[in-house]
């Protein structure tokens, strides 16, 4: 980090001992209240003094340029790679799931972080690969569970694509029940779910 510029003694209470305090809590917390209380100073004062002291603002951007990687790298990691959540029953572990954040991903397309600051696709040493834009997410670009990109299908094509594997199964039952000499149809309602059992989903799954 460069060395910091000189500060002025002021008649506040703004010592340099006071406003180093200020800027090493603000470096590492990224919190403008919680570095205030760690200096013991009020948040009207330390913006007064910012809008003051050219120096003192200088330093204020440095600090929190400085905090924003660390809790960026946090976001991320926990919009991506997810967070693990252990599941109890009857006071035993029974499982554990690890589910990325939709929430905190959409937080960070929101705020434009995973655009990178450049335009250049980039966020700290990752590549365009390894970051989805805010464009990319309207069109339904998802990760994958190897971090690939992949995309997601609407709502209406996987109802579409249900429908025709329940199609083709049907005209295979059909054709089954006339090699066998029975004229008997299966109805299945995908809507209501009616006619639909575990039969059926291992068809699906079968003939997909």
């Amino acid at each position: 980090m460069p060395a910091q510029k000189p500060y002025r003694m002021r008649h506040d209470g703004w010592t340099p001992e006071r406003q180093g305090v200020f800027i090493d809590s603000l470096s590492r917390t990224g919190c403008v209240r919680d570095a205030c209380r760690a200096a013991r100073i009020s948040s009207t004062s330390a913006y007064r003094i910012r809008r003051r002291l050219p120096e003192f603002a200088d330093s204020w951007e440095l600090a929190l340029r400085r905090a924003r990687v660390p809790l960026e790298e946090v976001a991320w990691k926990r919009a991506v790679d997810g967070r693990e959540t252990v599941i109890i029953r009857k006071g035993e572990e029974v499982e554990r799931r690890i589910a990325p954040s939709d929430s905190m991903l959409a937080l960070l397309l929101k705020r434009g972080d995973l655009a990178g600051e450049n335009g250049g696709g980039r966020i700290g040493n990752r590549t365009a690969d390894q970051v989805i834009t805010k464009e990319e997410w309207d069109a339904g670009i998802r990760f994958d569970e190897r971090g690939k990109k992949l995309q997601q299908p609407s709502q209406g094509q996987m109802r579409a694509e249900l429908e025709a594997k329940l199609g083709r199964m049907r005209e295979r039952w059909l054709e089954r029940n006339r090699e066998l000499g029975d004229g008997g149809e299966r109805k299945i309602n995908i809507k209501t779910g009616e006619g639909i059992d575990q039969e059926v989903i291992e068809a699906v799954q079968r003939f997909s």
